[in-house]
């Protein structure tokens, strides 16, 4: 069984901040020897915790926003099928099937850009023969808007990463016939530049561990988003993971990662019960799917087209 502490919640975000991080790094963060993080880092990708490394461009380079979607059906869809499906969207990134006790029920993740392209992520859901309902909401962000282009060197060097974001420089060196010293230019370029991001997608539902996602409403008289996050991250500091705000009303989607149902209960009934939160939702998610985020998409795009 999985057991994930705060060390390894703190190695799980480093890394998918930038899986490029060196067990240096991360040792003067977590306050473990190097080599204590790296046996930490192997054990992770062993239990498939850390399953899946690659690049994408950052959301300000495209400017891309980022949305949830909650999709009810009516139950009579294959659901590996109907996963598939709704994935062949490139506008769709994640899904987590959910536990429900009428028809089937998925979360959805994924990032557009534009108005038009949210309307035909909308309309695609919607139009799916199997589906009764669809609540759809962008998800609160601060992306800055990045500019410039890539120069031919760093889209060398990012083309081979894009096979092992993990690459060692040497290898990239050997790969591209350019020398160490310049890889490590052109890497230092592209990570201040922003416009790229090195991600390990983790999968925290991995071996015996449960994902949940409720979703919570707040009220704004008594709580700010900013308080009830400090909250939530003080309360659960090892079960709370990600949290997705809408952009447009008091209400987000927490993800908690906990070791059984009973767990999942608990911290359910907490958070109704504080004064602070008008309603909340739990969802147990018992399956979940990943595709190519459009970041991912849109990067490849470059990269196919370069022929340096």
């Amino acid at each position: 069984m999985v057991r994930l502490d705060a060390i390894d919640r703190t190695i799980i975000q480093m890394a998918y901040a930038n899986c490029r991080i060196s067990y240096e790094a991360l040792a003067r963060i977590v306050k473990l020897t190097p080599n204590a993080v790296k046996n930490r880092v192997h054990n992770l990708i062993d239990s498939s915790v850390l399953a899946q490394f690659l690049i994408t461009y950052a959301p300000g380079a495209i400017n891309a926003e980022s949305y949830q979607a909650v999709v009810l059906t009516s139950g009579k869809e294959i659901s590996t099928d109907f996963v598939e499906l709704m994935g062949s969207s490139p506008l769709i990134g994640h899904i987590s099937t959910l536990a429900t006790v009428r028809g089937g029920a998925y979360l959805l993740w994924g990032e557009f850009i534009g108005t038009e392209m949210l309307h035909e992520l909308s309309t695609f859901l919607r139009n799916l023969e199997e589906v009764e309902e669809v609540d759809l909401y962008v998800v609160l962000s601060d992306h800055e808007s990045l500019e410039g282009e890539f120069s031919n060197l760093q889209l060398k060097v990012l083309k081979v990463l894009r096979s092992n974001p993990l690459m060692q420089i040497s290898e990239i060196a050997q790969k591209t016939n350019i020398s160490p010293k310049s890889v490590r230019r052109a890497l230092r370029e592209i990570t201040e530049g922003g416009k790229v991001n090195f991600i390990a997608r983790p999968d925290l539902a991995a071996g015996s561990l449960v994902n949940i996602h409720i979703r919570i409403h707040w009220n704004e008289k008594k709580i700010s988003l900013q308080k009830l996050l400090a909250w939530l991250n003080e309360k659960y500091p090892i079960e709370f993971w990600s949290p997705f705000a809408s952009a447009t009303e008091p209400m987000m989607i927490a993800e908690f990662v906990v070791e059984d149902l009973q767990e999942a209960e608990k911290i359910s009934n907490e958070i109704q019960k504080a004064e602070f939160i008008d309603s909340s939702t739990t969802m147990v998610a018992f399956s979940s799917a990943k595709f190519s985020y459009l970041s991912q998409i849109k990067l490849d795009d470059l990269l196919d087209q370069f022929d340096g």
